[in-house]
């Protein structure tokens, strides 16, 4: 399984969120860590055009810190394509071709080394082509719970059918995908270009480890979980 940390430089919501430090250490770093703990991983490729994050990197023992073209690093840029670049530098390399291709975003830090396994080892048993994470959407997160605004009005109407159940107790099982893991066969990949099926296994993560960094409220509470101890792999470290 070749793993592959897409780090871009730039970021509206949340500038430089990448290196922004939490208990000391850049955020990548988290993610950086886990899969290096990790056994199933059997390489990892740091992709960026972050000058501070490729000189952080550059001489890591067994990653590959690998510099990302501008036109790879603009906002209209797809994951999907960042991933070819790094299987082509790869194989450059000479390397072996990878059976499955692991995405890891550095915007994910809670992570853990049990789940990188436990998702590994449920992909490989289920003979899937793709697996996701996802949390739970549970209370207000529920789409039950959800409006829509009519255009150019404040009158809001249910974003799901409003005959919907509206005792929480009720609510259909639903699930958000976190943007934690995201594993795909490299024969999927290399055919389709995609990075998930239409019908990806899920693998699920506590809403308290599903913290995905898009605005600064998220990294505050990304802050505060980790520094507070509830990184299992952080806390034992």
């Amino acid at each position: 399984m070749l793993a592959i940390i897409p780090a871009r430089a730039g970021s509206k919501g949340v500038p430089g969120k990448n290196k922004a430090l939490i208990a000391g250490r850049p955020l990548v770093d988290y993610t950086v860590t886990a899969l290096e703990r990790a056994p199933s991983v059997t390489g990892i490729i740091l992709s960026t055009d972050d000058a501070d994050i490729l000189a952080a990197y550059r001489d890591r023992p067994g990653l590959i810190a690998l510099r990302r073209p501008e036109s790879l690093a603009t906002d209209d840029s797809t994951t999907a394509e960042v991933v070819t670049h790094a299987l082509e530098a790869w194989q450059v390399l000479g390397r072996e071709i990878p059976d499955a291709l692991f995405v890891a975003q550095p915007i994910t830090p809670l992570r853990t080394v049990a789940d990188i396994e436990a998702a590994f080892e449920l992909f490989r048993s289920s003979g899937c082509e793709s697996l996701i994470s996802a949390c739970r959407a549970e209370g207000i997160r529920h789409p039950s719970g959800m409006y829509r605004l009519k255009e150019g009005e404040q009158r809001a109407t249910p974003y799901l059918d409003a005959r919907e159940p509206t005792r929480r107790q009720d609510f259909e099982t639903v699930y958000q995908r976190n943007g934690a893991i995201y594993l795909v066969t490299t024969e999927f990949f290399h055919r389709t270009g995609r990075l998930r099926s239409d019908d990806p296994v899920i693998y699920e993560m506590p809403w308290e480890r599903s913290i995905n960094i898009d605005v600064p409220g998220d990294l505050m509470i990304a802050r505060a979980l980790i520094e507070s101890g509830m990184h299992p792999d952080e806390a034992a470290s």
